[in-house]
Parts: C-alpha cells; sequence; structure tokens
C-alpha cells in the first residue's frame, strides 16, 4: 500500500506496524465500514469475544500521527466501527493524504458494511 506523507513536512510519520497495517486495511478499502471485532480479528488476531479498546486507541494514535488532511479522513460509525472516506483528488490520483476533523458517519453517503 502506500506510505503516508503529511502535508506540511517532507518525513513521513512513523506508524507501528499494527497502526501501518490498519491503515493499509482502511485505504485498501475506502467507504467500506470495518467492525471492532473484525478489526480484532484480521489485525490483532483475537477471538471475536474479546473486550478490548485496542481497537479506538490505535485509530485515535493514528488520526494524531496523519495531522490535518483534508482529503482522507477515518470516520468513527457508531455501534459499527470504522470507515475511511476519501475525498477529492485522492480518489481519481491514488495519493494517500489523510485528514479531517469531521468524523461523523454524516458527513458522507452510505458506507459498505464489513462483518
Amino acid at each position: 500500500m502506500s506510505e503516508i506523507q503529511p502535508a506540511t513536512s517532507t518525513a513521513a510519520p512513523q506508524l507501528t506496524k499494527k497502526e501501518q497495517e490498519l491503515f493499509d486495511l482502511l485505504e485498501g478499502n475506502p467507504g467500506k465500514c470495518f467492525s471492532r471485532a473484525y478489526l480484532l480479528q484480521r489485525i490483532w488476531g483475537y477471538r471475536d469475544d474479546t473486550r478490548t479498546r485496542t481497537v479506538d486507541v490505535h485509530v485515535s494514535r493514528l488520526r494524531k500521527k496523519l495531522g490535518d488532511r483534508v482529503d482522507l479522513a477515518i470516520h468513527t460509525v457508531v455501534r459499527q466501527g470504522y470507515v475511511l472516506e476519501v475525498r477529492g483528488s485522492a480518489s481519481r490520483t491514488g495519493e494517500t493524504r489523510f485528514a479531517s476533523t469531521d468524523r461523523t458517519a454524516s458527513a458522507f453517503g452510505q458506507p459498505v458494511w464489513a462483518n
């Protein structure tokens, strides 16, 4: 997948292995909502009945590291999971630039749901 480049710096943010895996999964499936249970199983190898906040923490850290971008945003879909929205030129050119302070599901159309 793409290496993330910050908007105002020439150096890419240092992502942990799990942050990069999470971003790569979301980036490869823009508009698709992934449940916490699916992400825990796919990225961390946890069982479905595991109760943890690790996904929420990793998404929060990923958002902070990627800063204020204008054409990508990771949204929290309440009681469903997380979805990556691609805005503007990124969807046409394949560029990977992240950002948005608006992380509500209502900011875009209906996402595709994943189990």
